[in-house]
């Protein structure tokens, strides 16, 4: 995975896999990345390298850490979250209460998605939510 001859350093090479896991949805906004040793471990790095690769994503304001709990992707205008919609999965939009207008920083007639499926419910703001079809 991490190309040695290439112009790019293996941190920034890193970094730039994990931008495009984000993107592509395997960690939602607000969810947790895996742990930097799980990372250093898929990525066959050391630790160091890896605290620099999530350091790129930081400066980007791709993600934000909390001390002692990990990091997680930022909720930010750039991102959209995609949503396969299937047959277990029920999804509706709805005007945003006010806690959530806080919590998603939105603004004051906002709205959001929520998505129902395997007994747990997320909500994310309906302006950054993609639902695609299933493939089945």
């Amino acid at each position: 995975m991490i190309d040695y001859e290439s112009e790019f350093t293996v941190k920034e090479q890193i970094a730039a896999d994990v931008r495009r896991r984000i993107e592509e949805g395997e960690w939602g906004p607000r969810k947790r990345l895996p742990s930097v040793t799980h990372l250093e471990q898929q990525y066959g790095v050391a630790r160091n390298t890896m605290l620099e690769a999530l350091g790129v994503l930081r400066g980007l304001g791709l993600i934000y850490t909390v001390k002692n709990r990990g990091s997680f992707v930022r909720a930010g205008a750039d991102f959209v979250t995609a949503i396969v919609a299937d047959g277990q999965t029920r999804i509706i939009n709805r005007p945003a209460r006010d806690t959530e207008i806080d919590e998603l920083d939105l603004p004051e007639h906002g709205w959001v998605t929520v998505v129902e499926r395997a007994g747990e419910v997320e909500v994310f703001p309906a302006d950054k939510v993609e639902i695609r079809g299933s493939s089945e």
